[in-house]
């Protein structure tokens, strides 16, 4: 509260502020220290969960709306803003408003990376979705995958990375997704895509995303699932909903190995950090609906070792032709000391069966 005082109009002040009075569970106060952050940033992200979810859990968001009328008012090209504006009219269950905000928010980015594309083929009925979803896996560089894609001058991206469509907002109607998406008319090449890399771990997800697009093509990077695991569990710590050790929190591989049901246990249970990396529980479901053909699967230290070398890959299965990209900037970094010795061998020993079952059944191998 004394940096307050001296530094009045730095945004992320009152973001911290507000996330330390969440923690005294002063719960008013914190979410006034958001909204005075998000006046002064209103592009600010709605994937921060502590800030959006104390503001609608304090009757706040009449307050955030007007604040965002004000900063369209002062900035009527603000991409983000228009987004934010969406996930409040969702958050409120005004879906037609959210879905407004969300097309203005694609004509408004679009416009901006191909101002032709907008004036010669700008028509909401040619709305149709995700032509590739990177489905996972969390922690395993698809922020920086994503960041690359959408640099090529032939990929209209999504208002936002994540949508979260096929894992959380199901339930909402399909105009309320192809919002997220510019309208790209049939035998122009141009393509469009989200990444949200929970669908690879929720039950169902496959025959979800079949039965809306089941020509979409599908992405995966595969990480060595002990530094999944570990990098997961830190980043739960920096947003504060890990509070156990690392020791604490994979204390319960027993529990797996012991699990009644051990296919419904993938799905649902307390060990996060641990059943996310076991991939071939998860890629044979997939691999039951969609062909092994409309799936490109990379490893994740591949790309982190040779970025260009994989997009020239990716860019051949979506289609298009390569392109060179001036910067390859590794996006969300994790800085963390080193596991100990014995929790990492513990972690390989439970892992390597499942390891070489996926080296397995996709004829791939990880050397993990």
């Amino acid at each position: 509260e004394k940096a307050i005082y001296f530094e009045s109009e730095i945004w992320e002040i009152y973001q911290f502020l507000g996330d330390a009075l969440l923690l005294q569970q002063k719960t008013d106060k914190a979410a006034d220290a958001y909204l005075k952050a998000i006046a002064l940033n209103p592009e600010l992200s709605w994937s921060y969960y502590h800030l959006w979810q104390t503001l609608d859990n304090c009757g706040k968001l009449e307050e955030v709306l007007n604040l965002y009328y004000v900063a369209i008012q002062n900035n009527p090209d603000s991409v983000l803003s228009y987004v934010n504006l969406g996930e409040i009219f969702t958050q409120k269950g005004e879906l037609k408003k959210a879905i407004t905000s969300y097309q203005t928010a694609s004509y408004l980015q679009t416009s901006k990376k191909d101002a032709n594309f907008v004036e010669k083929h700008w028509n909401l009925e040619n709305l149709r979705g995700p032509d590739f979803l990177i489905i996972g896996v969390g922690k395993g560089g698809t922020s920086s995958l994503y960041s690359y894609l959408c640099k090529h001058p032939k990929i209209l991206p999504a208002v936002k990375k994540e949508i979260y469509f096929f894992s959380s907002h199901i339930e909402k109607n399909i105009d309320w997704y192809l919002s997220h998406f510019p309208p790209i008319p049939p035998g122009e090449n141009f393509v469009t895509g989200e990444a949200t890399p929970t669908y690879f771990r929720v039950k169902n997800g496959a025959e979800k995303v079949f039965e809306m697009f089941p020509k979409v093509k599908l992405i995966m990077l595969l990480r060595n699932p002990i530094d999944r695991a570990v990098s997961h569990y830190h980043h739960e710590v920096r947003l504060k909903r890990e509070n156990r050790s690392l020791e604490g929190a994979i204390a319960s591989l027993e529990k797996l190995q012991k699990a009644a049901d051990r296919e419904e246990f993938y799905w649902h249970n307390d060990q996060p950090y641990v059943t996310f990396g076991l991939y071939v529980e998860f890629i044979q479901k997939w691999m039951e609906v969609f062909p092994r053909e409309q799936f490109l699967i990379l490893k994740s230290e591949d790309f982190y070792d040779a970025p260009g070398d994989t997009m020239k890959r990716v860019f051949a299965f979506l289609g298009l032709p390569d392109y060179q990209i001036a910067e390859y900037e590794k996006l969300n970094p994790g800085y963390y000391p080193p596991i100990n010795e014995s929790i990492r061998q513990q972690l390989s020993d439970y892992f390597l069966p499942y390891n070489r079952r996926l080296e397995e059944y996709l004829e791939m191998e990880f050397n993990w």
